[in-house]
């Protein structure tokens, strides 16, 4: 009886260990040295000493070993579609390993490699507290890491805009009564304009080929982000005040129409008051 059981220990224990050895191997595909590339994105509670900010950041970063080459808003690594792609295809050309999200505001510091973040994975390092930069030095320090670079960038580049798909601008609002608009969410109207709730599609055509001619969306983050990246005029150079703004997309041209109020936060207020004017 014994003898019969021997083998089948010998097949457990062999699969043990292949188990084991996978999961190690995940687990370092899953983290990278912090002293590799990394891009810093930061929320501060002084929003208007954001400069300031930025600079103690980097020095304190770069003295703990953090390659960081470049920071960007949260606000602005989601403004919009073209936006988010535009952020990932830079982050992957310029072979950027680590995105260290720095909150400052809910006392928080959270690392995912570049995988990670691409596919909306867990950090594999989180830190969360008072002092989140002095506990990171103090993690650092614990795993005794080496440094990689000796050139660390003299000051903190930021992201202030990105390459999007060419586009028209549309000066002036088209009549759009008796047209059907599409959106991806719901919105309350009163006004005699229809709007559809569609699924998301890469390819608009999808939308005019359903006689979609117009599709509404909004696009959120810092003015002098927005500024700089589809030169929205009105909008001010400089300022990283949050900032909502309506697009209206035609369906065909993927020509486009900003709107913005910048006393309105509410995606429904600026809608209403958008299809009113």
């Amino acid at each position: 009886m014994l003898g019969s059981l021997l083998p089948f220990q010998n097949k457990t224990l062999c699969l043990f260990f292949v188990l084991s050895l996978v999961a190690l191997c995940l687990s370092a595909q899953q983290q990278t040295p912090i002293q590799n590339k990394t891009l810093v994105v930061f929320s501060f509670l002084n929003k208007e000493n954001e400069n300031q900010n930025l600079l103690d950041t980097h020095k304190n970063l770069i003295a703990i070993g953090v390659d960081a080459v470049n920071y960007i808003n949260l606000l602005n690594l989601n403004s919009s579609p073209d936006i988010k792609k535009s952020i990932n295809d830079y982050l992957k050309n310029r072979e950027i390993k680590n995105i260290l999200f720095y909150n400052e505001e809910s006392k928080e510091i959270n690392l995912l490699t570049l995988g990670s973040f691409l596919n909306n994975q867990q950090p594999y390092m989180s830190i969360k507290g008072d002092s989140v930069l002095k506990k990171l030095k103090e993690e650092l320090i614990n795993k005794k890491l080496t440094q990689n670079t000796f050139l660390y960038s003299p000051k903190p580049e930021v992201i202030n805009r990105v390459k999007v798909k060419p586009f028209n601008k549309i000066l002036v609002k088209p009549n759009l009564e008796n047209q059907k608009i599409g959106s991806l969410k719901n919105y309350n109207t009163n006004q005699a304009v229809e709007i559809v709730v569609v699924e998301e599609k890469e390819d608009y055509r999808f939308y005019y080929s359903n006689g979609i001619n117009y599709f509404i969306t909004f696009y959120k983050g810092t003015e002098s982000f927005l500024k700089n990246t589809y030169g929205v005029d009105g909008l001010e150079l400089g300022s990283n005040k949050e900032t909502l703004i309506l697009v209206l997309e035609h369906t065909a041209t993927r020509n486009k129409l900003f709107y913005f109020n910048k006393e309105k936060t509410s995606e429904q207020e600026l809608l209403s008051e958008f299809l009113s004017n």
